[in-house]
């Protein structure tokens, strides 16, 4: 009973978390047609930002956490306006994209290895203290990381479906061209999906950060992660990714629970591609129609 009880509330943190980062990359790849290799740079930078202000400013957890979430979103910015939109007219946009993004990973890794050294680092936690259910062990801190995800994913939820720049963003994601003939300004609808999405990864960064160590190449790891939870929600689908997030946190939990961590990366990737052969278009893809 304990196993199991450790196996849920592990995987809804986890899954929790995913889904702040594979809901970003979903945004990119519904909006855009671009798989983002920076996001988990964009992760790393929103827990060094934080680490740096607490540690070295003085400020607040709090302060510190919404500056490094706002941070990730500027570096989304500067991100798009200098290496993406230039790359939107190039007919080989889909590698050029995707070398663009993983240089600026290599860039942003470079840099916090640079700055901050190899060594790894923790920020503090926000709510100290824990408390027991049988013998598992549950932080105040993982609950608040649970709430404040599981409000990110409604409010983001509701932003796409009620307000102006979400049905602008859906529109986008549904036909680029007919959007365009709407009058939707395009250019404009790109800079907002990359600084939410880069604000989303910041946020799983700074949540994460408070929970496990935060080193050079952290990132690649929940990148990783939510890959597999965007491809199996179904691309470009933001219900999907959400039902993917908790279901990819769950198995994760009960693999690492029941069989042992060094079985949670392998039986994740073995887990996407049955679920592949058998959904190619993930749980709530819809395939493209393409007129040649």
């Amino acid at each position: 009973m304990e196993k199991l009880l450790q196996a849920v509330y592990s995987g809804i943190l986890y899954g929790s978390v995913y889904g702040l980062m594979a809901l970003g990359l979903t945004l990119i790849w519904g909006s855009l047609r671009m798989l983002n290799l920076a996001h988990g740079a964009l992760y790393l930078a929103g827990g060094y930002i934080a680490f740096f202000l607490i540690s070295q400013t003085g400020l607040p957890v709090y302060a510190a956490f919404l500056l490094a979430v706002l941070g990730a979103a500027i570096i989304g910015l500067v991100l798009q306006l200098t290496l993406i939109n230039p790359l939107l007219d190039n007919p080989n946009r889909d590698s050029a994209s995707l070398i663009a993004t993983l240089g600026t990973s290599i860039v942003i890794e470079s840099a916090v290895l640079l700055l901050f050294g190899p060594q790894v680092k923790q920020i503090p936690a926000v709510l100290e203290g824990s408390f027991k259910v049988g013998t598992v062990l549950i932080n105040y801190h993982g609950l608040l990381v649970i709430g404040v995800a599981v409000v990110c994913l409604f409010l983001m939820t509701l932003f796409l479906r009620a307000s102006r720049y979400g049905m602008a963003i859906r529109a986008v994601s549904q036909n680029m061209d007919a959007a365009k003939l709407m009058g939707i300004p395009i250019l404009t609808v790109f800079l907002i999906v990359m600084c939410v999405s880069a604000a989303l990864a910041g946020l799983a960064g700074v949540l994460l950060s408070s929970i496990f160590y935060i080193f050079p190449t952290a990132g690649l790891a929940p990148m990783l992660r939510a890959l597999v939870v965007t491809i199996f929600g179904g691309l470009g689908s933001v219900p999907g990714t959400i039902w993917a997030a908790y279901i990819i946190g769950l198995l994760e939990a009960f693999l690492q629970v029941y069989l042992g961590a060094s079985w949670a990366l392998p039986g994740l990737f073995l887990f996407m591609i049955v679920m592949l052969v058998l959904r190619p278009n993930g749980l709530f893809g819809l395939g493209e129609v393409r007129r040649l």
